[in-house]
């Protein structure tokens, strides 16, 4: 009556019988699997610990019925869940935060650290690379794919490649040289010197050096 898959067999009100099927199956007469539980037996079951390797929420029987499917924890992938993405990994150890891609079938680095960016966190900015080691700070850029530089002091331009100089801008004649507004540069002429670009002597001043001073 319950194709020898019950455990106990008695008779119902009709004078039927009722199968109390053995584990792993159901119906009626015990003649298909139960939830869960596959196998020309019936002798499978789908748990988490021994077809997810104990990395999966939640398992089921697959629509065809013969195996299962793991629904991953966060954080792993795989058809049975044996990937987990990490930063050391996946990201080169430069990133905060890694999940799953949308696919689920890789790992996305999807906050790298502070002066790193790519899609593996694979880039690190510093001044010695980015900006000609003038750089008193670097940071990665907004769009996440570069880095931008802020220059030193006298140094100018995207990777801080030019430099404000007294003998290149001034004439050799500043006492000190600054970077203006405009990325261009701004002589403090020494004394005895005036001009923009401290090319004239100062007034009350002369001479090849303009060395002297009316007093």
């Amino acid at each position: 009556d319950c194709n020898g898959n019950a455990a106990s067999v008695s008779v119902n009100s009709t004078e039927g019988c009722d199968c109390n099927c053995s584990a792993g199956w159901a119906g009626a007469t015990c003649d298909a699997c139960a939830d869960g539980y596959f196998g020309a037996s019936c002798e499978n079951q789908c748990t988490v610990a021994a077809h997810c390797n104990g990395n999966a929420d939640s398992v089921a029987l697959n629509a065809a019925g013969t195996g299962c499917t793991c629904n991953c924890s966060a954080g792993y992938f795989g058809a049975t869940c044996n990937t987990q993405c990490t930063s050391a990994v996946h990201c080169n150890n430069n990133s905060a935060v890694v999940e799953v891609n949308s696919a689920g079938t890789g790992c996305v680095c999807t906050t790298c650290k502070a002066g790193y960016y790519g899609t593996a966190c694979e880039n690190q900015c510093t001044s010695a690379v980015h900006c000609n080691g003038n750089a008193a700070s670097v940071s990665v850029n907004s769009a996440e794919d570069g880095c931008v530089c802020t220059c030193a002091a006298t140094y100018y331009g995207t990777t801080c490649s030019n430099q404000c100089t007294s003998a290149g801008d001034c004439n050799g004649n500043a006492a000190s040289v600054s970077v203006n507004s405009t990325e261009g540069c701004d002589c403090n002429c020494s004394a005895g010197w005036a001009g923009a670009t401290c090319d004239a002597c100062a007034d009350g001043y002369f001479g090849t050096s303009c060395e002297n001073q009316c007093t």
